[in-house]
């Protein structure tokens, strides 16, 4: 379960700010130019509030798990012979089940990543700025 902790300080916007306060003097860092801090500040709190909009990983597991397993308790309301599967209905359940939770993930994880394109579209600078901090460090 130690894996399911969240670690609250290697997330992108601590990520960002803290190479800004290490490496921010020296003379290879980019710069901020006509951008202001608290525009930085409220770009990146915006980036992590939408990376951080499906839960943590424990909310997720709990989520998808009950989404898998709902047609297994659908078809198990039916007795097997009113069912088109005979005995395997439950291996087709199972199936079912996860293929929904699969698409659900899939069709989150779409919604996700068009948010953060549309975040950084508006904010084109800030978005480019936060790039050059992150590959210096990355580099450092």
């Amino acid at each position: 379960m130690k894996d399911l902790q969240p670690n609250i300080l290697n997330d992108y916007e601590h990520l960002i700010t803290r190479a800004i306060e290490r490496w921010g003097e020296e003379e290879d860092f980019p710069v901020l130019e006509g951008l202001e801090r608290k525009a930085l500040d409220d770009y990146l709190f915006e980036y992590q509030r939408i990376l951080d909009s499906e839960g943590s990983q424990k909310a997720q597991l709990t989520k998808y798990g009950i989404i898998a397993i709902l047609p297994v308790i659908v078809l198990s309301a039916f007795p097997e012979s009113m069912l088109p599967w005979g005995k395997y209905s439950l291996i087709a359940g199972v199936a079912i089940g996860v293929a929904l939770a699969l698409l659900i993930k899939g069709l989150v994880m779409l919604l996700i990543r068009a948010r953060l394109s549309r975040l950084k579209s508006a904010n084109p600078e800030l978005a480019e700025y936060s790039s050059k901090v992150e590959e210096y460090q990355r580099n450092k």
